[in-house]
């Protein structure tokens, strides 16, 4: 039987600060979705359901300004909608892309509103599609005629870039094997209620089933710049017998290398699986 995942945090502390340029990809998507269908409704097109929503943004270092690169639109009834080459308004807010040959359709207008590029996690926005009215497709000036909306799919954005395992550490824990394993890219730390992020370790035990362990990361959103890349497992010799304790190693764009602070395997499983 699977617990609950159950996330606890570990404060970490920084060896070193140095900070380099590493273009970065980074995937969000939306959560509590909701999306209906618009005043425009064409025969056997169904957009009345969204059934995810992808966006992907590109940030070339902590210092530039992110880029709403390309967006996916996935329906329960209706095929995929890929939107790219944005144009940013309503000082920067306001998305705004138009789509050749979209379903049935020679043009659309695609908006999204309320996009803060430079705190994403846990934002809300606001998605609609229109037919396009311009009569060209070159210098033509636009406005969105309301009357002809096709859809509306609105919701939380969460980080959810891709990440791999990077190290795997074992061992054995009354008679049972336990197994840490190490992903490189940090994620929303589930404990916070800014956005923070936090690098994390996923735990099987067996017999015991799987959790979750998050390690704080303090560098604001800056921390979608660094890399976990090992688990330092560190065993001493205390009164009641040997203790293993666990931190993690961290680099940045430039190879700099941190440290959190060791946590004992004891107490992490104890808070990660409540007992």
């Amino acid at each position: 039987m699977f617990f609950r995942n159950t996330v606890k945090t570990v404060a970490v502390s920084v060896a070193l600060l140095a900070f380099g340029a590493q273009a970065k990809t980074f995937q969000y998507e939306l959560q509590v979705l909701g999306s209906h269908g618009g005043e425009i409704q064409y025969p056997g097109l169904d957009l009345e359901d969204a059934s995810s929503v992808t966006l992907t943004v590109d940030q070339e270092d902590q210092w530039s300004p992110a880029i709403l690169t390309s967006l996916e639109i996935n329906f329960s009834n209706a095929p995929s909608l890929s939107v790219s080459n944005f144009q940013v308004d309503d000082g920067g807010w306001r998305h705004e892309a138009t789509v050749d040959g979209a379903w049935v359709y020679r043009q659309l207008d695609v908006v999204v509103d309320g996009l803060d590029l430079e705190s994403l996690n846990n934002t809300m926005i606001n998605i609609e599609g229109y037919v396009s009215e311009a009569e060209n497709f070159i210098g033509a000036e636009r406005s969105l005629n309301y009357d002809q909306r096709l859809f509306t799919v609105h919701g939380e954005l969460v980080d959810a870039t891709p990440s791999k395992i990077v190290d795997v550490a074992s061992f054995t824990v009354d008679g049972k094997q336990v197994e840490l394993s190490l992903r490189d890219n940090p994620a929303l730390d589930p404990n916070s209620n800014n956005g923070d992020m936090a690098f994390v370790v996923e735990l099987l035990w067996f017999g015991e089933g799987k959790e979750v362990y998050h390690f704080h990361a303090p560098f604001g959103d800056e921390s979608k710049f660094y890399e976990a890349y090992k688990l330092e497992v560190t065993t001493t010799t205390g009164p009641d017998g040997d203790e293993t304790a666990i931190s993690v190693k961290i680099k940045d764009a430039q190879g700099m290398e941190f440290e959190t602070h060791h946590v004992y395997l004891e107490d992490m499983l104890r808070e990660a699986y409540e007992f």
